[in-house]
């Protein structure tokens, strides 16, 4: 089992190596370094109980929290890379 979880986290490390690569060549061209910054604030999910204050935070809104942070994450290092690239030229 461990080297089935070594092997997953892995390829999901791969992917989000090149999807910070892929951003940083799309964040180079400034009419979507907007598009990119407007998107890493946006949040897709209703935060903790916001839509019924009284409810207990499941399972489901803890994973899509996670999943928010980790596009933010992407977004930012892809957005910090094409700003650095774009000083050292």
């Amino acid at each position: 089992m461990n080297d089935m979880a070594d092997e997953t986290e892995a390829r999901l490390n791969a992917h989000r190596r090149l999807f910070v690569s892929l951003l940083t060549i799309i964040a180079g061209d400034p009419k979507f370094h907007q598009a990119l910054e407007s998107l890493a604030h946006e949040n897709e999910t209703v935060g903790d109980q916001e839509e019924d204050p009284g409810a207990e935070p499941t399972r489901a809104f803890a994973i899509q929290g996670l999943a928010n942070d980790e596009i933010r994450a992407i977004l930012k290092d892809a957005l910090a890379r094409a700003l650095a690239r774009k000083r050292s030229r």
